[in-house]
């Protein structure tokens, strides 16, 4: 059976949880409609997503869509969060997808999070399917809503159901079909087509509705064009149609189960025993309980690491969130069991780089957090490791001078979903400080540095320059491998990321290429910890030489408000370092998008009430970091880990 390994994503309170609840319904899975409200939906089943109405992990849900040309589609669908503090986890999710179904308020319209999430689907190739929700609510909006899609996409959005009685109980859709329908989509298939131009202009062979609708098809599976579907997930209005379109119009997968290996890990779990469960997708081959699995893993120098074990047990979704042992094949997701060090982003079989990328940029804030019982920061510390499996990008550690434990963050949102976990799943009473902004140094130049150390029959040289915004660390080797043992590069390798935790003014160094220049050792054979000690003051000499450049994080913004609030949110903006774009006026209302300081995000939310009246609406997502103005912030290390000279 063909499986569609298929997204849901959309803006906060959307309604995407609300769809999928339907959609399990609609399918025969359930025979209870799960209300977010009510806290007893299939995928929100942790105690705190009930508590607090919204999506904090991803889940994994299975149905099968009625027959499209004789053949059952199986879908494993994948709910993900919608607020804007949890993008990581859906950047995880989207990796592992066939195609998606971006759900849109009919009433809120696009809102900014539906544009981060528009253009990752398009930088990744994922087709989708739109669904207009909610056309039952007082303010639904049909053509408005239709253009704002269109406005968003690189591509087209085709209408293919419309409403009626919008914004009343009696809402419902219709199917669109006549001439009118039919002229309007070979137009717009004929942008994207040639071929469909070509016919269209020539006018001797017109299309059907049915030649057309293939066309469609085809086009929607390679991201050109994508269909709309009007409805509601509460009252269920139009999810029948949403069903058809997964079967007809997103490509199931259809890689071969008999070729090699190949599954990317996009979510860990702790068993009942507390042993790792893996999830992964698998794009290639088969995976049985008892195979020996090679897997790899990109360290945080940007090195691969091979790493080998064997899969004890492969578990499969078959109804639901319901599993059962049996072996995984080619589009499948599977919970594998018996890799104790498998970790998230870790590819199974041979790596490919194209599904290794980060599409989000990381946290830029972080907090301290302290155990309200001080006999309680092992278990805190024990506790954020784990938390740390399930999203690496917490990156829980220890800095500073009093090497305390601090955590990164997207938001406040987030350090309060981290609290009540830490409580109720570790049983660890937690206090975070107030949070911080974390820079981060790039390389301002080249600097190249050696050291050559006779009494230790060893040398070692390094080059350090600029790499790519958004690139991390790259480590490249200008020499033979065969110059240094194998131990010797091991050391290299695994000092790099620790002591670029530190750069010059005390923040993380990001986004350069470190390449090995000269090594050489000699009998009587020096150990490994030398070279460790000997990475780390080559390293810090090159930084010395090429100079580095504190960042700030900024986030993207976009805020609306009354029309007669322009100036004093302007005044606000400015004064908060924000560069503001030229503001959208609409009719009563204004739109004003730019980037702001990560920062200052928080400060800016809560002045906005009082400068809008109460009618502002603003949202941020991370964007990355630029240069700081002014003296650059310093920031007080020790305890770094940084390797000791050997005596």
């Amino acid at each position: 059976m063909p499986t569609l390994n298929l997204g849901i994503v959309a803006h906060v309170d959307a309604g995407k949880t609300t769809l999928t609840e339907r959609l399990l319904f609609e399918t025969g899975v359930t025979t209870h409609i799960g209300r977010v409200d009510h806290g007893d939906t299939a995928t929100d089943t942790d105690s705190l997503e009930r508590q607090r109405g919204i999506t904090i992990r991803s889940a994994v849900v299975t149905f099968t869509v009625r027959p499209v040309d004789g053949a059952c589609v199986k879908v494993n669908l994948i709910d993900t969060p919608g607020h804007s503090d949890f993008v990581a986890e859906v950047e995880r999710a989207l990796a592992v997808l066939d195609g998606a179904v971006l759900v849109v308020s009919a009433v809120e319209g696009v809102q900014p999070q539906t544009r981060v999430l528009i253009r990752i689907l398009e930088r990744l190739h994922i087709p989708f399917l739109i669904f207009a929700n909610k056309i039952d609510r007082v303010g639904a909006k049909c053509d408005e809503t239709m253009a704002a899609i269109r406005e968003a996409l690189t591509g087209d959005a085709v209408a293919l159901t419309r409403p009626t009685d919008l914004g009343t109980r009696s809402s419902a859709v219709r199917p669109c079909d006549g001439a009118g329908f039919l002229d309007d989509l070979v137009e717009r298939l004929a942008e994207c087509d040639d071929r469909v131009l070509r016919r269209y202009v020539d006018g001797a062979q017109p299309f059907t509705e049915p030649e057309a609708l293939a066309c469609l098809a085809r086009h929607t599976a390679n991201g050109n064009v994508h269909p709309v579907y009007f409805g509601s997930a509460l009252t269920g209005i139009g999810v029948a149609d949403i069903i058809d379109g997964l079967g007809r119009y997103l490509p199931a997968g259809t890689a071969s189960a008999d070729g090699t290996l190949h599954a990317t890990v996009f979510k860990i779990e702790r068993g009942p025993a507390g042993h790792k469960v893996a999830f992964a997708r698998l794009h290639t081959g088969t995976l049985t309980a008892r195979d020996r699995v090679v897997y790899h893993h990109r360290s945080p120098a940007g090195t691969l690491v091979e790493r080998e074990g064997m899969a004890t047990g492969i578990d499969t979704f078959t109804s639901g969130a319901a599993t059962a042992a049996a072996p995984a094949k080619a589009g499948e997701i599977a919970k594998v069991v018996g890799l104790p060090d498998i970790e998230i982003g870790d590819q199974l079989g041979p790596w490919d780089p194209a599904k290794g990328g980060r599409h989000f940029a990381p946290p830029g804030l972080e907090a301290v957090v302290l155990a309200r019982n001080p006999a309680d920061r092992p278990a805190l510390f024990e506790a954020l490791r784990q938390l740390s499996e399930q999203d690496p990008l917490i990156d829980a550690r220890l800095d500073g001078i009093d090497q305390e434990l601090t955590v990164s963050l997207y938001g406040e949102v987030q350090k309060e979903v981290l609290a009540a976990r830490l409580a109720t799943e570790f049983g660890v009473e937690a206090e975070f400080l107030p949070t911080q902004t974390v820079y981060v140094e790039r390389v301002s130049g080249v600097g190249e540095a050696f050291e050559q150390v006779p009494t230790q029959n060893a040398t070692l040289g390094l080059r350090v320059e600029p790499g790519q915004v958004g690139s991390g660390v790259d480590y490249r080797l200008a020499v033979e491998r065969g110059w240094l043992l194998p131990s010797f590069h091991t050391a290299v390798e695994e000092t790099l990321p620790i002591e670029l935790r530190v750069g010059l003014f005390g923040w993380r160094v990001t986004d350069c290429m470190v390449t090995l220049t000269q090594s050489r050792y000699c009998a009587p054979t020096p150990p490994a910890g030398y070279f460790r000690w000997l990475t780390s003051v080559v390293l810090r000499g090159a930084l010395r030489l090429a100079g580095t450049t504190v960042c700030a994080p900024v986030s993207e913004f976009e805020v609306e408000i009354p029309s007669q609030s322009i100036s004093q949110v302007l005044q606000v903006l400015h004064a908060a370092g924000a560069t503001p774009g030229h503001p959208e006026i609409r009719t009563t209302r204004c739109h004003i998008s730019g980037a702001i300081p990560t920062d200052q995000v928080g400060p800016f939310e809560q002045r906005l009430p009082g400068l809008s009246h109460g009618e502002g609406f603003f949202s941020s997502r991370p964007a990355g970091y630029r240069p700081v103005q002014g003296p650059p912030p310093m920031r007080a290390v020790s305890g770094t880990g940084r390797a000791a000279r050997p005596t």
